[in-house]
C-alpha cells in the first residue's frame, strides 16, 4: 500500500472498477472502499453527512433511527455526536409514517434506514419517507446489511437515499455469519462526494484530467454507456483518438480524512470484485431471488410463529414462551449454527434467521428440523444444552465482564477447561 501509484496500476484499476460496480449496484455516484467493516461504514457515512451539514452551516443535532434498525445504527449516530431519536415500528412491522412525521424536524440531520428491514419487509412508503426527510433538510442513510434482497431489482439511490454502506463480506462472496475480516464501502450521491475519506481512486487521461471509464478503460457517458466500442475517445471535432488511462489516489476536496489504515481490507475487496464480475447482472438478480425464496421456504417449514410474512431475505420467528437463547443452544446439539436471538426486540423471543442464497433444499430442511426439535424440547433438556459440543454452556455474563483474550491469562487450576467439569465429559455409550 505504500508503493507509488505508477507501480500499482493493476491494484488501483481493480479498486476503481469495484467502486464503479458498487456505485452502479447501489445507484450512487461515488464509492469509497476504505472502511474495514459494516459498522465502520456506518460511522464513515454519518461522519460524511455531518461534514456536509457543517460545510453548509446546517444546524443539525438529531439522527432518527427506527426500532427495527441494527443496533450499530444507534451507536453510530451517538458516536458522531448526534442525539438519537428512536422511531417505533408500525403494527405491520414497517416504519410508522405518522410517527416519522412527528419526529422529523429542522434538527434532523439524517434518517438511518434498512430496506428491507430487519424482519425482511420492504418499506413501501420509501419515496414518501425520502421526500419528508429531504424537505426538512436531512439526508437519508441506507444500511446495506440487507442489500442482497435487492440485487438487480432495486437501487437505494433510486429510492432517494443519499448515503449507503455495503457489507461486501456478506452480500458479495463471504457467507453471512462466516466471520471476519469484513469491508464496508460507502456510496454517496454527487453532492457528498467531496467529503469522502482520503485517499480515493480515480481514472485520469494523459492530461491528468479525471475521466470515468468502464472496466475495459473505455470512457463512459453520464448514463454509464461506453462512448465507443473500441476503447477510443471521441473528440470535440468528431475525430477518434486513442485514450490512455491511468489510475491515481487523490484527496477529495473536503475529505473527512482517513478512517482506516492504508486503503481498506484488500483481500475482502478483491473477493467481492471477483464475485460481482463472475455473476454479472443476471447472476446478482438470481442471487436475490434465491435469498428470498430460501427465507420464505424455511419459514413455512417451522413449527413456530413467524410474524409479518411474506418477506424478503430474512425473518424473525418467535420462540413464544420458550427462551430463545435456550433454543439456540439446543440447536447446536443438532449440528447447525443457530440464528441471532432476542432481536429485534419488538418480536418476543426473536430468532432472526437469514438462510442466504447459497443453501439448497436439503440444508434448509435440516435447519428446519433442528429448529422444530429444539423448540419442542422439555425445559430440563433446554436448560442443559448444549450437551454434544466440545464446550458446554458458558457463563456469558462473566465472559463479557472479564474477557480473557490470551491463553497466557488462563490458569489451569481455575478455568482453563472452559468451565467444564468431570461430570460434563462424555463417557462410553453416550450419544
Amino acid at each position: 500500500p505504500d508503493r507509488p501509484d505508477e507501480t500499482s496500476q493493476g491494484n488501483l484499476k481493480l479498486r476503481y472498477d469495484l467502486q464503479r460496480y458498487l456505485a452502479d449496484i447501489g445507484g450512487m455516484d461515488e464509492v469509497t472502499l476504505q472502511p474495514p467493516a459494516g459498522a465502520a461504514g456506518e460511522f464513515t457515512g454519518i461522519t460524511v453527512a455531518k461534514a456536509y451539514h457543517e460545510y453548509h452551516d446546517n444546524d443539525k443535532s438529531e439522527v432518527i433511527v427506527p426500532a427495527s434498525a441494527h443496533g450499530t445504527n444507534f451507536a453510530t449516530a451517538a458516536m458522531a455526536g448526534y442525539d438519537v431519536v428512536e422511531l417505533p415500528s408500525g403494527e405491520d412491522g414497517r416504519v410508522d409514517f405518522e410517527a416519522l412525521e412527528a419526529a422529523v424536524s429542522e434538527d434532523t440531520a439524517a434518517l438511518m434506514l434498512t430496506n428491507p428491514n430487519t424482519v425482511g419487509l420492504f418499506e413501501r412508503d420509501i419515496v414518501d419517507i425520502a421526500e419528508l426527510v429531504h424537505d426538512a433538510g436531512g439526508l437519508l442513510y441506507y444500511d446495506g446489511a440487507n442489500l442482497n434482497a435487492l440485487l438487480g431489482r432495486g437501487r437505494p439511490g433510486d429510492m432517494g437515499f443519499d448515503i449507503m454502506h455495503y457489507n461486501v463480506h456478506k452480500t458479495f462472496a463471504t457467507p453471512h455469519g462466516g466471520g471476519g475480516p469484513g469491508a464496508g464501502p460507502v456510496g454517496v450521491v454527487s453532492e457528498l462526494a467531496a467529503f469522502l475519506p482520503t485517499p480515493h481512486v480515480r481514472a485520469v487521461d494523459e492530461s491528468g484530467e479525471s475521466v470515468t471509464v468502464d472496466e475495459d478503460g473505455r470512457p463512459v457517458d453520464a448514463s454509464g454507456a461506453a462512448d465507443t466500442d473500441d476503447g477510443r475517445a471521441v473528440g470535440a471535432d468528431g475525430g477518434v483518438a486513442e485514450l490512455s488511462v491511468s489510475y491515481e489516489r487523490y484527496a477529495p476536496s473536503e475529505s473527512i480524512g482517513k478512517v482506516h489504515g492504508f486503503d481498506g481490507n484488500w483481500l475482502v475487496l478483491a473477493k467481492a470484485y471477483a464475485y460481482i464480475a463472475r455473476l454479472g447482472d443476471e447472476g446478482l438478480r438470481d442471487a436475490s431471488a434465491k435469498a428470498t425464496l430460501n427465507a420464505n421456504y424455511l419459514a413455512e417449514q417451522l413449527e413456530m410463529e413467524v410474524p409479518y410474512g411474506p418477506f424478503h431475505h430474512e425473518f424473525a420467528a418467535t420462540a413464544g414462551e420458550v427462551d430463545a437463547a435456550d433454543v439456540a443452544k439446543r440447536m447446536l446439539d443438532f449440528g447447525v449454527h443457530p440464528p441471532t436471538t432476542k432481536w429485534p426486540e419488538f418480536v418476543p423471543e426473536a430468532m432472526l434467521t437469514e438462510p442466504t442464497e447459497v443453501e439448497g433444499k436439503t440444508e434448509l430442511d435440516d435447519l428446519a428440523a433442528a429448529f422444530n426439535a429444539a423448540v419442542g424440547d422439555d425445559e430440563e433438556t433446554l436448560a442443559a444444552a448444549p450437551s454434544r459440543t466440545a464446550a458446554s454452556r458458558i457463563d456469558q455474563v462473566s465472559a463479557a465482564r472479564d474477557p480473557q483474550l490470551s491463553w497466557h491469562t488462563l490458569d489451569d487450576s481455575t478455568g482453563a477447561d472452559n468451565g467444564r467439569t468431570a461430570a460434563d465429559e462424555p463417557v462410553a455409550g453416550d450419544d
